[in-house]
């Protein structure tokens, strides 16, 4: 096998033609924004139907801003798996 063959002289040169920098995109100044539709908001702002339900979400979040929350990882994955 002959390494000092003249092809592979040029070998680098190539590669660096393949590889030019890009120039970036100018990056424009334009924020992101998000509208609600009134459906939406209609939603959000409806009563409760189920008022157990909101207490036992009030109590969720009162173990969570207590430190006491937690549950089994092997229930959780049970469940999971039942559907």
């Amino acid at each position: 096998m002959r390494i000092d063959s003249a092809k592979w002289v040029h070998l680098p040169n190539t590669y660096e033609k393949k590889t030019q920098v890009e120039p970036k995109p100018a990056q424009s100044s334009q924020t992101d924004q998000l509208s609600i539709s009134a459906e939406a908001r209609a939603r959000f702002e409806e009563p409760v139907k189920h008022p157990d339900r909101l207490a036992k979400i009030d109590a969720l979040k009162a173990e969570i801003d207590a430190g006491t929350y937690s549950r089994d990882a092997r229930d959780i994955a049970k469940r999971f798996l039942q559907g």
